[in-house]
């Protein structure tokens, strides 16, 4: 209900400017050009919500996760790319005007034509390098001051333009919604990159130590009386040495339990560019913490018991729900089931042993070099009442994939099983996936076919 209620709002919010022109008393065009202006404002619209989605909005992300959240911002990218390269090309009456208004077609000005030419091929770059990432020689924090100045660019550029040239952009209400919404989208980056950071409590690193090879257990405490709460399984951003300049912040689950509280544990893996000299950052360093984020967590969700799977550095969320499980006496069975390539990669091996032994139903299961394929979990699944036990993964976007999908065979339903990934990519077509494709393919029909109710007005 939450999520059909987010995208009823989603819907009602990217439409709005194709109702307000719909309502207007302006005369018909060819359809073609009436097909071109409702894609624009369809598409526009789209491209201004895209700063909320990606604004870390905990009500957006609340029950969702944040993986989900993002990975609608991307697919909702390309249906703006979508509609907005259209717009040009559909125009069938091209003309020119000192001023604004107009009856006919595109009656641009020089300086609208420029304008939406350059937010154009600066869209058609920007979602490009943003699908191309992993592929280019850039640094994380290259493309995303990069990706983030870019955003902000096409936003300006598209609201001059719709507001020099648009035909239907005259009407007082549809400019106030342009406006609004530009402003809207300036105020989302201003929250995050100025306003966020300077309400952060201050933290210091209490400890760096090494964990396993390539993994080094990060321990902070606050520097000062501000207070700070997540659930067990969440993650937060972390930032070192300043405040201000939030793009060298990166993702970590947090590895310690809520009742550990006020030292901060995370589980860093050396995995190049930032992570690649974690292991000496000096204690006393300065460190900012936004969060927490994410809805791989407990809370709100039942099972009969809890099977926590692992791959790699995806520990690291799992040890928060296990240290919390097992410190707040938990009674239900455990199993954890924790797969690396070898022995010296496993973390905080001594203590998950420990909670294994804590209590009566509680088991560890240890994986080394070999993949958790179908065989292998059936294997590992409580003997009975397995589709009533909660399933929570984490590891790699392969490994990730692979599990949900042998778990779906296996029986387990999809509200059993809950993930979360930082890389967002389009994996292989698990049953999460196929629903991801379908609520977003559901949205963009919808947005379409609002577009064509517009032109058969």
């Amino acid at each position: 209900m939450r999520i059909a209620l987010l995208l009823c709002i989603y819907l009602a919010l990217t439409l709005l400017p194709v109702l307000l022109a719909a309502a207007q008393d302006a005369p018909r065009r060819a359809w073609l050009d009436e097909l071109s202006s409702g894609m624009a404002m369809a598409g526009f619209a789209i491209l201004l919500a895209e700063f909320a989605l990606s604004g870390r909005w905990r009500a957006l992300s609340r029950g969702i996760g944040m993986d989900l959240t993002m990975r609608f911002h991307q697919w909702m990218a390309l249906a703006a790319l979508g509609f907005l390269i259209a717009h040009p090309i559909l125009y069938t009456d091209y003309g020119w005007r000192p001023g604004p208004g107009g009856s006919g077609g595109a009656k641009l000005t020089p300086a609208g034509t420029v304008t939406g030419a350059l937010a154009w091929l600066l869209l058609v770059m920007l979602v490009f390098f943003a699908w191309a990432r992993r592929q280019l020689p850039w640094s994380y924090e290259a493309w995303r001051l990069s990706h983030g100045l870019g955003a902000l660019l096409v936003a300006a550029l598209g609201a001059h333009h719709a507001l020099d040239t648009g035909h239907y952009s005259q009407q007082p209400w549809l400019r106030a919604f342009w406006l609004a919404a530009a402003a809207l989208a300036l105020l989302t980056l201003v929250r995050v990159y100025l306003v966020k950071p300077l309400l952060q409590g201050r933290w210091r690193v209490a400890a760096v130590t090494s964990e396993a090879e390539r993994q080094w257990r990060v321990v902070l405490e606050p520097a000062d009386a501000r207070g700070f709460t997540f659930a067990a399984g969440q993650f937060a951003w972390l930032k070192l040495h300043r405040a201000l300049g939030r793009i060298t912040e990166h993702p970590f689950s947090i590895a310690s339990a809520p009742g550990q509280l006020p030292l901060l544990q995370f589980l860093i893996k050396e995995a190049g560019d930032f992570t690649g000299a974690i292991g000496r950052v000096p204690t006393g360093s300065r460190a900012y913490i936004d969060g927490p984020y994410g809805d791989f967590t407990l809370v709100g969700r039942a099972g009969k018991g809890v099977m926590l799977i692992a791959g790699g550095i995806g520990i690291a969320p799992l040890l928060s729900l296990a240290r919390d499980l097992s410190a707040t006496s938990d009674a239900r069975p455990l199993k954890i089931v924790y797969a690396d390539k070898s022995e010296a990669q496993l973390a905080a091996r001594g203590e998950l042993e420990s909670i294994a032994r804590g209590a009566p139903g509680r088991e560890l299961h240890l994986v080394l070099g070999a993949h958790l394929d179908q065989e292998r979990l059936r294997k590992l699944l409580p003997p009975a009442d397995a589709d009533q036990w909660l399933y929570f993964v984490c590891g790699p976007p392969a490994m990730i994939d692979a599990v949900e999908l042998s778990l779906a065979r296996l029986g387990v339903p999809l509200k059993q099983i809950v993930s979360e990934r930082f890389v967002y990519d389009t994996g292989i077509a698990t049953p999460r996936e196929r629903l991801t494709r379908a609520v977003i393919g559901a949205v963009v029909l919808a947005q379409a076919l609002a577009v064509i109710a517009f032109v058969l007005r």
